[in-house]
């Protein structure tokens, strides 16, 4: 089983969902998104300048199974 874990970035106390949609080398290069489908997933490694007292990041963990089952001619 294979897992991928990345996270979401969204604006704290906002009057509605914000999400980044970039990766800023400056907190003023910071785009957004209300579709959380736009939002950038951030492995946990970049360089980018976030600053996440204004920020939450949301945890999005991803399990990749593969299955094998012996068939009794199916094709």
């Amino acid at each position: 089983m294979k897992e991928t874990i990345t996270y979401l970035i969204k604006v704290r106390n906002g009057p509605f969902d914000l999400y980044l949609t970039n990766k800023p080398l400056i907190p003023e290069d910071a785009s957004y998104s209300r579709n959380q489908s736009r939002a950038r997933e951030f492995n946990g490694l970049e360089d980018a300048s976030i600053d996440m007292t204004e920020h939450i990041a949301i945890k999005k963990v991803v399990t990749e199974t593969t299955e094998y089952e012996e068939v009794d001619n199916e094709f």
